[in-house]
């Protein structure tokens, strides 16, 4: 078969397209760090790569999840453990007044102290993160407790967040903790407001018989808060655990992805150097072989 002028440049310029192609694969290694920068560079390993970008990408949204439940549960651990601290300095006064060497007299300076106890422990049980009120249950845009009554206006609804694929794990606690119903102890008196509207008034009337009787349920009210205070602690316990084990996935699986799509760099230079010499040899050998003009076949 004759070879032709024409059919030597042709496979010239098929050869510079492929080593073009290579050279722009390496440059485009080198420049992202990436061994797969589209999916058709190597379709196995790029949907093996998209496979952990998901996974990452879940694990960030678990983190993000976590961390909020985790910001949550530490402002209510804070109410919480401020009402153990009120109900303490209430026991005490409790005590103090309900002995017979109390006076009507110190009875009722420490009644205007009661009252402001119940505004403290009011407060706290009208915690809020953001405009969020953390003890209100489901109805977390109203106030679970108002000054006109004792009663507990939120729900009982647990909130609940995804941990993984295939799990949820509930943080919040209920403000039915300061106003139970009948049902559960302290049936004398549930609410803890009404607990303090109590001994308030008992206080003002110089009465030390109602004021011993509230000891039981000021000591049943405490244990309440307190039992809540350490539920919340078990489930901060069991979100720092799923943050860790996050937290590793999130590593084996970074290593992994870094393992299938990270580019070998001393690698891909030694390629991107081989193939730029090969460009220039093959241009140095076109400017050889093929004559640009006529004047070769002219003398």
């Amino acid at each position: 078969m004759r070879v032709t002028q024409h059919m030597i440049y042709r496979s010239f310029l098929t050869n510079l397209e492929g080593i073009n192609s290579e050279l722009l694969k390496s440059f485009e290694r080198i420049s992202s760090g990436k061994s797969i920068n589209r999916p058709s560079d190597d379709p196995f390993r790029a949907t093996k790569a998209l496979g952990y970008h998901s996974i990452l990408n879940d694990i960030e949204q678990y983190n993000r999840n976590i961390n909020r439940a985790m910001s949550w549960m530490d402002v209510t651990e804070t109410a919480l453990k401020q009402t153990e601290d009120v109900l303490i300095k209430t026991q005490e006064i409790a005590i103090s007044q309900a002995s017979d060497n109390a006076t009507a007299q110190t009875r009722a300076a420490l009644a205007e102290l009661v009252h402001q106890l119940k505004e403290q422990v009011y407060d706290l049980a009208n915690t809020k993160l953001g405009d969020d009120y953390v003890f209100a249950g489901y109805k977390t845009s109203t106030p679970p407790f108002l000054t006109t009554d004792n009663s507990y206006h939120g729900d009982t609804g647990q909130i609940a967040i995804d941990i993984s694929s295939y799990m949820q794990l509930s943080y919040n606690i209920t403000g039915d903790i300061f106003a139970p119903d009948s049902s559960t102890p302290p049936t004398s008196s549930n609410s803890i407001f009404q607990l303090y509207d109590d001994l308030e008034t008992a206080l003002k009337n110089n009465d030390a018989a109602t004021i011993r009787s509230l000891l039981p349920d000021i000591n049943a009210t405490y244990q309440r808060i307190n039992l809540a205070h350490a539920k919340l602690g078990n489930i901060m316990d069991r979100f720092e655990k799923v943050q860790l084990e996050l937290t590793n996935t999130q590593v084996d699986t970074s290593k992994l992805l870094a393992s299938t799509e990270d580019a070998d760099m001393a690698k891909t230079a030694t390629s991107l150097a081989m193939y730029q010499n090969v460009y220039q040899a093959t241009l140095a050998a076109m400017s050889k072989v093929i004559q640009p003009n006529l004047l070769n076949y002219l003398t």
